[in-house]
Formats: C-alpha cells, sequence, structure tokens
C-alpha cells in the first residue's frame, strides 16, 4: 500500500472511531439526563461513556452544546425510521409505525420531555434535524392522504399535538403503569383513521391505578 492509500485508510479509521465516541458520549448523555435531569457534569457523561473527559470536551464544550448533540440526534434517528416506515406499501400501518415508535420513545427516555423544553429550537443543528423529519412526516401524511386511510380534516401539525399529548401522558403513568400510554395512542390512531374501527388491545385505567398514579405525582411534587 503506498503512502497516500495509507494515509487515507488512517483518516476513515480515525473519523469512525471519532463517531463511535460521539455515539457514546450522547448515548451516555441520554442515560444520564434520564436519570438525573439535565444538570450532570461532563466529567459525569465521560465516565459513563468510558472515554476521557478530554474527548467529551472535544466534542461538547460545555453541557448546552451537548444537550443539542443529544436532542438533534434523537431526531435524526426518528427521521431514519420515518423514511424507512415510509418504504411499507401500507400507507396506514406506516403511520402506525411511526406513531409507535415516537411514542415508545418518549415513554421510555424520560429526559426527551426535560431535553425539549430546555432546547434552543433556533440552533443551526436542531432546525437541521427538525427539518429532515418533518420532511418525512410531510410525506408519511401526504402519502396517507392520498391513500384515503386519514380522515380528510387531519392537518399536517396535527402531529405535532398527538406527540405532545403522548408525551405528557407517558410522564403522568410512567412510573405506575408504563404502557398505559399504548392505549391512547390507540384511541388516538382510531380518532384519526378515515374508516374502520379497532378493539383496543390495552386496558382502561381501574380507579386504583389512576389514584396511584395521582399519588405519585403529589409526592414527586412535595
Amino acid at each position: 500500500m503506498d503512502t497516500q492509500a495509507a494515509d487515507a485508510v488512517g483518516t476513515r479509521k480515525l473519523r469512525a472511531d471519532a463517531e463511535r465516541n460521539r455515539l457514546r458520549i450522547i448515548d451516555a448523555a441520554r442515560e444520564l439526563f434520564a436519570e438525573r435531569g439535565l444538570e450532570v457534569s461532563l466529567d459525569d457523561v465521560a465516565e459513563r461513556a468510558g472515554v476521557g473527559v478530554g474527548t467529551v470536551y472535544r466534542r461538547f464544550t460545555n453541557r448546552d452544546e451537548l444537550i443539542v448533540g443529544v436532542l438533534a440526534e434523537h431526531l435524526t434517528q426518528v427521521a431514519e425510521q420515518a423514511r424507512l416506515a415510509l418504504q411499507d406499501p401500507d400507507a396506514w400501518q406506516a403511520v402506525v409505525d411511526v406513531l409507535t415508535l415516537v411514542g415508545t420513545s418518549m415513554a421510555t427516555d424520560r429526559g426527551l420531555a426535560a431535553l425539549i423544553m430546555r432546547i434552543d429550537h433556533e440552533h443551526p443543528d436542531i432546525k437541521s434535524a427538525k427539518s429532515i423529519l418533518t420532511g418525512q412526516l410531510t410525506q408519511l401524511y401526504e402519502r396517507a392522504m392520498e391513500a384515503g386511510v386519514l380522515r380528510p380534516d387531519l392537518a399536517p401539525s396535527d402531529f405535532f399535538g398527538i406527540f405532545t399529548m403522548l408525551a405528557a401522558l407517558a410522564d403522568v403513568t410512567q412510573p405506575s403503569v408504563p404502557d398505559a400510554w399504548r392505549r391512547f395512542l390507540e384511541l388516538i390512531l382510531d380518532g384519526v383513521r378515515a374508516t374502520g374501527r379497532t378493539t383496543l388491545s390495552v386496558p382502561a385505567l381501574t380507579d386504583e391505578q389512576i389514584l396511584e398514579i395521582q399519588c405519585a405525582r403529589r409526592d414527586a411534587q412535595r
């Protein structure tokens, strides 16, 4: 191998190593944000990721930059899943898959809501990631409309409301009834579909569960 080719291979390896480290840092930060909130240090993130502190600071000079990196990566991953869903020839199933994906991420990653509240939505990285995701969701919506599987008065912006409702419900019910949000997702899907009705597979909350949820929220606010 000549020197130029060896340099090219070495450069690709360095880039691959750097990308792996970046993803390890982001994964570690997401875990810590979910566990402890957003007030974790970059040192904490480095320890969880198993990388040197200097490696973290080279990628993210402060916590706000790390928060941007974490949310941008999440939006990118959701956009990729939406792109894959669009390959399903069944337009309705693609809608179900994407809404379930978002609901699952909101329910299982408790730090996401805090990130969304804290983030600068005008940051170029966030705007870029949101633009890509919005493009995928718009394609999803337009294809489903053309197929006649969505109610005709549904607007693209309704997805924001649906995602917000699922996130809020998941946050309330997660400590006591982790899968409760799935029932309400089915209710939402049934409401946005043009035709047909389904039998909900997730049971309604019991009075005891509702009381448990209310008590848990009250105790958390003390």
